[in-house]
């Protein structure tokens, strides 16, 4: 192996940057086109034309005009790299940057003395190369917190290559009169070139597939418009998070929010202006609600927050915040402006999450009964047969009717035409 004609090793790499690059050019050009895998074909193709244009090294006449071109096509290639995982992080791949290492190998071969010193020629490539090595593995670095099933395995990669640079500079470098072909370590050098594409070519289509798992899967929990949670998420979410509160004995508050006149909104202004709304009520939602509380769209204009560790009166004075926020935003949005809050606690309804969606809206119900501009507590606590635990609760309730109370007296105006057992969708 160690005798293997290096003119045949240098194009197997060549045969091999080629397969994987057109292989990587068509997975980028499948669907979307992938920016990553692009830059990364490009880094592969680079390589590999790199490799072609060496074997013409050792003809009569070539040699300085083949060791500028490839190398600064090898050099080009490593910027693709870092290129790459820029774009992938949502960097832009500047162009300085990108011809910075071509162009310092191009101004060095300029200088007699660099011609003539195979080892100066390999500390500098190989220096160049470890320069965007590692500001390719930067790039991608962060993202580890996130993903590091999918970034770890290139960041080694990555590592191992630049390690491998590290060696030849200390080993290789320094050895007197040797050419290139005759260096001790150049088979072991293809080879680990071989080794290297192909890993980094694997590693990249993991990093992207799993990029895009993770958008697929926001994409089928996110509702489109708000970029709230949609239903689906809530569920999932949900009961995870209720299934957790019981484990632990914390309470949990589930607040139902519908918006009145909504369908007037639609019918009068038309759709535009109703998505407009739906919007402004998801921003008000993320204002006023808490880092890590969940808040969902369930469909048309009903929209869900679950909040852990809220007693009745701390929901209580959530809603009511957020219809105030709401009502401080009219003048934003055409017609009337108002949303009607029931909330369910799991402390007194329970830790399943369709009984307190169920008791929510019964809630829900009253407010719209109550004039609408409202909120009101679930009074499902009050049932027969209820823990006493709960019952104990009882002085709580009150205060939380009060409150809802007060918010029905600052219902909109012309807005009391509700009845009771009204949808909570106006008609």
């Amino acid at each position: 192996m160690w005798n293997l004609d290096a003119r045949t090793l240098l194009i197997v790499e060549a045969f091999v940057l080629f397969l994987m690059g057109g292989l990587m050019l068509l997975a980028a050009l499948q669907g979307r086109r992938d920016r990553t895998l692009l830059w990364m074909s490009g880094a592969l193709l680079l390589g590999g034309t790199g490799f072609v244009v060496s074997i013409a090294r050792e003809l009569p006449g070539w040699r300085e005009p083949v060791i500028v071109l490839s190398n600064m096509l090898l050099l080009s290639g490593h910027a693709c790299v870092w290129a790459a995982l820029r774009v992938y992080v949502g960097g832009r791949a500047h162009r300085r940057v990108l011809l910075a290492g071509a162009a310092a190998w191009f101004v060095l071969c300029q200088w007699p003395g660099f011609m003539a010193s195979d080892g100066l020629r390999l500390l500098v490539f190989s220096l160049l190369s470890i320069v965007y090595l590692v500001a390719a593995g930067r790039e991608i670095w962060p993202e580890r917190r996130q993903d590091a099933g999918s970034v770890l395995p290139l960041l080694i990669v990555l590592a191992i290559h630049g390690l491998f640079y590290l060696y030849r500079v200390v080993t290789v470098a320094h050895i007197p009169g040797v050419t290139w072909l005759l260096w001790p370590d150049f088979t072991v050098t293809i080879l680990e070139g071989i080794l290297f594409c192909v890993s980094l070519s694997f590693g990249v289509l993991i990093l992207v597939r799993a990029r895009a798992e993770r958008q697929y899967r926001h994409a089928a929990l996110h509702d489109t418009l708000t970029r709230l949670a949609n239903r689906r998420a809530l569920f999932e979410q949900g009961a995870a998070a209720l299934a957790l509160a019981r484990e632990e004995g914390r309470d949990m508050a589930l607040l139902m929010c519908d918006l009145d006149w909504f369908k007037r909104i639609n019918d009068e202004h038309g759709h535009e202006a109703g998505d407009r709304v739906l919007a402004l009520f998801a921003d008000v939602l993320r204002a006023r609600v808490r880092q890590g509380d969940l808040c969902a769209r369930i469909g048309g204009e009903e929209f869900v927050v679950l909040a852990a560790d809220l007693g009745p009166l701390s929901a209580l004075d959530m809603a009511d915040r957020i219809r105030r926020s709401l009502a401080g935003q009219a003048a934003r949005a055409p017609g009337r402006l108002s949303v009607s809050i029931g909330i369910a606690c799991a402390s007194a309804d329970g830790h399943d999450l369709d009984h307190l969606l169920a008791c929510a809206d019964r809630a829900l119900y009253e407010a719209k009964a109550a004039g609408r501009d409202c909120v009101r507590l679930s009074s499902d606590r009050r049932r027969p047969g209820r823990p006493a635990a709960m019952a104990r609760e009882r002085g709580e309730d009150a205060a939380g009717d009060a409150t809802a109370g007060a918010g029905a007296s600052a219902a909109v105006a012309g807005g009391g035409g509700g009845r009771a057992g009204q949808h909570p969708v106006d008609a």
